[in-house]
């Protein structure tokens, strides 16, 4: 394991992570929550989008957010409209236009990082230490950038990267990929495939509001059960090392 974080046995451990957390799908994430509690607790992590479609979180979403902070012990900052302005390109129309990051230039990444970063602070009790891009498309959200705001680390589909340039790689399963339906199915498998053939990566659960609507619920509990019946545990990535201590931000 990299010199930064603690030593880890990952054979032993996998991840759970719910995207597209905001008000506007607070069903669905009360759903995840009575789903996946009594399997791995609270040891889950909450991916806050924190102006979502351009309404920021406000006073009269405290119950939501408060559920949000007992239900979920880490949360990470997930874009902040996470939709992309402007022209969408061949991928962004696959990813329903969701990949915000991609359409901002370096000004407007900082700007709604900070923005982000502010929202999360003073509704959620503290920023973020930790970035998941929309559709994982960073764009300019690079992990130095990221580092100016406080984040010190990027959660990505094929590995976490630190602000520093330290790699844990993750085998991920993911259900959202498209509203093509084919491409749900081929996340799932891509992330059984990951776990045989990356004995050394972390395995991530990624799990998103529409997979309820799409009748995923059933197969990621399943997925769950079998990465707890083969013995390993949920963990968050702060037990890793990520985030916990302060890393130099760029110039």
């Amino acid at each position: 394991m990299v010199s930064d974080m603690k030593p880890w046995d990952v054979s032993a451990s996998f991840c759970v992570m719910l995207h597209d957390v905001a008000p506007i799908y607070a069903t669905h994430v009360a759903e995840f929550t009575r789903s996946m509690r009594p399997l791995v607790g609270n040891r889950m992590s909450a991916a806050v989008v924190p102006c979502w479609g351009g309404v920021p979180l406000g006073e009269h979403d405290r119950p939501f957010l408060d559920r949000v902070r007992e239900d979920y012990a880490n949360l990470l900052l997930h874009g902040f409209e996470h939709f992309r302005p402007g022209r969408r390109s061949f991928i962004s129309r696959i990813a329903d236009g969701k990949d915000e990051m991609k359409g901002l230039d370096p000004a407007e990444t900082d700007r709604r990082l900070s923005a982000g970063q502010e929202i999360l602070e003073r509704w959620l009790g503290m920023p973020a230490s930790g970035f998941i891009a929309p559709a994982y498309r960073v764009g300019f959200a690079t992990p130095q950038r990221l580092a100016r705001f406080g984040i010190h680390y990027t959660v990505g589909y094929r590995q976490i990267v630190t602000s520093t340039g330290c790699r844990l790689p993750l085998a991920t399963w993911i259900w959202d990929v498209s509203p093509i339906r084919i491409l749900c199915r081929l996340g799932y498998r891509l992330g059984e495939l990951q776990v045989r053939l990356r004995p050394g990566a972390l395995p991530c659960v990624v799990l998103h509001p529409l997979d309820l609507e799409r009748g995923f619920l059933p197969q990621i509990e399943r997925t769950v059960r079998k990465l707890l019946d083969d013995g390993r545990q949920p963990v968050l990535l702060e037990s890793l090392g990520f985030g916990a201590t302060p890393l130099p931000a760029a110039a």
